[in-house]
């Protein structure tokens, strides 16, 4: 996702970013990659960049296993850092960051994209606040994977379930309806009742108790011979249905679709918001604001770590 995404949206923000060092164990990857984007400094490791350069800013985008380690390394330094999602793969690491990012005083934000995306917000801008009028959310994806997107035809290797499906995958679903819950004032996580994953984790997902016994399930598909990406979250209201599509994250500028259907004159009328604003960048700008401006994290260490809190519950009633 470097390379697909952030690099290339980095490159369109030279106003405000300078990407100063690359760091990666392989050599022919971090070399590649450095000439590809024109960086003036590769290292295999990032003990060795945060000795080797002076830098303000960290995006890291390694194995989740490494979120924890290499954040705290960064904060240790006093450096700001922008880590991909999942924040890490416990609630204990995901204190320890927030703590840590005090004490140094920085900023850390997750990358919880699709949180900036501006169909998204169109839909956020709509909610009143009465949670009163929520029947139900229902959040579905199916994927075909990476690796078959772009081609390669290697195998996948063994999945993980709790990493790879419950907090590689599903907790983009759980945050945003994290931020929707959180905007019509309804507690969140709430309560995990339910959970599956079969064994190669191929299905994952769950259904979490709301208040006044509203659910929200969600679920997670690898279709590989699909050859498409699909994901959709659905709040079912007592008057109006509210309906987000999403396209694959890795298609630069493929809007999402927010859709409001809403009873009109003894009829139902939907309406559709798109727009080409690419959410990578806007969440780049985000940071830039927070670290610059002072403007407030929209998705800190404190919201992730709620969504590992849900997910670890979830994955739970899995194992």
């Amino acid at each position: 996702i470097a390379q697909i995404a952030h690099l290339p949206q980095l490159a369109e923000l030279a106003d405000r970013f300078t990407v100063a060092a690359v760091a990666d164990p392989r050599q022919g990857v971090r070399e590649a990659v450095a000439q590809r984007h024109g960086i003036a400094a590769a290292f295999p490791d990032l003990g060795e960049l945060l000795a080797g350069e002076r830098v303000d800013a960290l995006l890291v985008c390694t194995p989740s296993e490494m979120h924890a380690p290499m954040t705290l390394e960064a904060l240790a330094a006093g450096v700001h850092v922008l880590v991909e999602k999942p924040l890490c793969e416990t609630v204990q690491d995901a204190g320890r960051i927030a703590a840590a990012r005090d004490r140094a005083g920085v900023v850390v934000q997750v990358g919880y994209m699709k949180r900036f995306d501006p169909a998204y917000e169109a839909l956020l801008a709509e909610l009143d606040g009465a949670p009163a009028e929520l029947l139900h959310i229902a959040g579905a994806t199916y994927d075909p994977g990476l690796a078959a997107a772009f081609g390669h035809d290697a195998p996948p290797g063994p999945v993980d379930v709790r990493s790879d499906v419950f907090l590689g995958a599903l907790i983009h679903d759980v945050n945003l309806v994290h931020g929707i819950l959180d905007r019509l004032g309804i507690p969140y996580p709430g309560r995990v009742v339910d959970a599956f994953a079969t064994a190669d984790g191929a299905a994952a997902g769950g259904t979490v108790a709301l208040h006044a016994g509203v659910r929200w399930s969600q679920v997670w598909l690898r279709v590989d011979g699909l050859g498409d990406f699909r994901e959709r979250l659905v709040l079912y209201g007592a008057r109006d249905l509210r309906e987000l599509e999403f396209p694959a994250p890795y298609l630069a500028h493929a809007p999402t679709a927010y859709r409001c259907s809403a009873a009109e004159n003894g009829g139902n009328v939907t309406r559709t918001f798109r727009s080409w604003r690419e959410a990578y960048r806007r969440q780049l700008e985000h940071f830039h604001g927070c670290i610059v401006d002072g403007a407030p994290c929209r998705t800190p260490p404190e919201q992730a770590r709620a969504d590992i809190a849900l997910l670890t519950a979830m994955h739970g009633l899995v194992a």
